[in-house]
């Protein structure tokens, strides 16, 4: 009884901390919730695993000066919702964002993608060639890896019945029991922001739906990245990566060349004794980043 009950304790007082700020967009299996912020050439920011546009909104505040910035919650993920019938990999996710952006009329844009979002924003450059100008990788998922990192294993459940079973009972006070230790291992070295739990949306993967959406994410990652990963040297966009130097969560040295051996045009750098959180930590030395990947690019029109 306790199990079934505190999900949906937990969940209430989640609903209640967070409310959409965006707007929606219908696409075909779900909606994409979404914000716009500055003025400029077009970048959408696409979140990693768990996460949500929260993750990056001291980021945004940077790019804005330079860019028309669209945030999106990836589907399934925040406020985005994805139907049970619709699949998690990656190809149909970059499939739904591209729907999204043909309905708000975006021809192009530069994309910046975090963790698993920058797998995504690969798939993208793949997918859509002509309307992407530049990637710009942060801390990025690139290549098939043989478990889940650190503390997101918890997540690995293949058997849909019991991913449902678990995200409905155990799952949440397991998650309010070690989810300190858990965030503070994702953000190694360095300290995790007092603001990130509700600025940051860092609270908000508490919810039960975002562990049973995440959870599909991470299982449906590796035959994503399996279907990918060989074909990155068809990308032509610039591409750049860039990386926390003591990041435990994703190997720099994994996934930096699985970019920049394939991808002519690209570029890749560190960030002395930063971790995988960089978007939240870092987010001067990634808008640099960006604005060097994005110079690469060969002009398009808005």
């Amino acid at each position: 009884f306790f199990a079934w009950r505190f999900p949906r304790h937990i969940d209430s007082k989640i609903e209640r901390q967070f409310q959409p700020s965006g707007s929606f967009t219908e696409v075909e299996g779900g909606s994409i919730h979404w914000y716009k912020q500055g003025s400029g050439p077009n970048l959408i920011l696409i979140h990693g695993l768990a996460g949500s546009g929260l993750n990056f909104s001291t980021l945004t505040a940077l790019l804005a000066n330079d860019y028309t910035v669209y945030v999106i919650d990836r589907p399934g993920s925040g406020f985005s919702t994805r139907q049970p019938s619709i699949s998690a990999n990656f190809d149909v996710q970059a499939t739904m964002i591209l729907q999204w952006m043909d309905k708000l009329n975006i021809e192009n844009a530069n994309l910046v993608g975090h963790s698993m979002g920058g797998a995504i924003a690969l798939r993208l450059a793949l997918d859509a060639a002509s309307r992407i100008n530049a990637v710009s990788l942060l801390c990025p998922l690139t290549t098939p890896a043989m478990d889940p990192p650190g503390p997101l294993i918890s997540l690995y459940i293949p058997h849909d019945g019991l991913r449902s079973l678990l995200a409905n009972t155990f799952a949440t006070p397991l998650r309010v029991t070690v989810g300190k230790r858990h965030v503070n291992q994702v953000f190694y070295p360095e300290l995790v922001p007092n603001k990130f739990a509700i600025q940051g949306g860092g609270a908000y993967a508490l919810h039960s739906t975002q562990f049973f959406n995440a959870s599909c994410d991470i299982v449906a990652s590796t035959r994503s990245l399996y279907k990918q990963y060989k074909r990155y040297n068809e990308i032509t966009c610039p591409v750049g990566v860039l990386f926390g130097e003591k990041d435990k969560i994703l190997k720099p040295s994994t996934h930096t060349p699985a970019v920049t051996e394939l991808i002519e045009n690209s570029i890749s750098e560190v960030v002395a004794n930063a971790g995988h959180m960089i978007p939240v930590t870092q987010p001067d030395a990634c808008k640099a980043f960006i604005d060097k990947v994005n110079q690469m690019a060969q002009p398009k029109p808005i």
